[in-house]
């Protein structure tokens, strides 16, 4: 079956120039939209976490789950804010950084000879109570908040002016060499 496509006083050539010429005009425009929304060159703003009431939140949860405080480290508050431009710039929390072997190497790599390591990432959150609750709903998040062998956190957050998600939220809890071997 052939079907052709008839516009009164319009010759087929000129329809198919006019054609070509469209979809010439959208692929020029494509990578321009793709690399506002999504792409790394989005400014990233640091926006700053009350450190002290993101860790009385957590530790708190901690407590009434029977588990020790733990405490605040620059270090690892530095390696968050790595891992929350990475995400941030991608806008998406898809990669191989975030992976037991990825965090292991991030901190190798800082110098921060650990343990015990664990992360949560978080995207779309206005603020720490949405994230951390976001986590506590996540059983494999959770597991990370009530890890009996961390004694350590670092926390981040980026935000993007465009995107998908907006804001991106990292907690690093780790047990540093210097706290001694974890009892298990």
């Amino acid at each position: 079956m052939n079907s052709r496509i008839m516009v009164r006083g319009t010759d087929g050539a000129a329809i198919l120039r006019i054609a070509v010429a469209i979809l010439a005009a959208a692929l020029l425009m494509m990578p321009a939209g793709c690399s506002m929304i999504g792409g790394s060159n989005a400014k990233l703003t640091d926006v700053p976490v009350n450190r002290g009431a993101a860790l009385s939140k957590i530790n708190a949860y901690r407590s009434a789950n029977g588990l020790p405080r733990l405490t605040l480290d620059p270090k690892l508050d530095v390696a968050a804010r790595d891992m929350a431009r990475l995400i941030g710039r991608k806008d998406s929390m898809n990669t191989r950084a975030h992976s037991a072997r990825g965090l292991s190497g991030r901190l190798d790599r800082a110098g921060y000879a650990t343990y015990a390591g664990a992360e949560n990432l978080g995207a779309g959150y206005v603020s720490f109570d949405h994230a951390l609750s976001g986590w506590k709903g996540s059983p494999d998040h959770d597991k990370n908040l009530l890890n009996k062998h961390v004694t350590r956190i670092g926390i981040a957050r980026v935000k993007r002016p465009d995107g998908r998600y907006l804001n991106f939220w990292v907690l690093i809890l780790a047990r540093p060499v210097a706290d001694g071997r974890p009892t298990i």
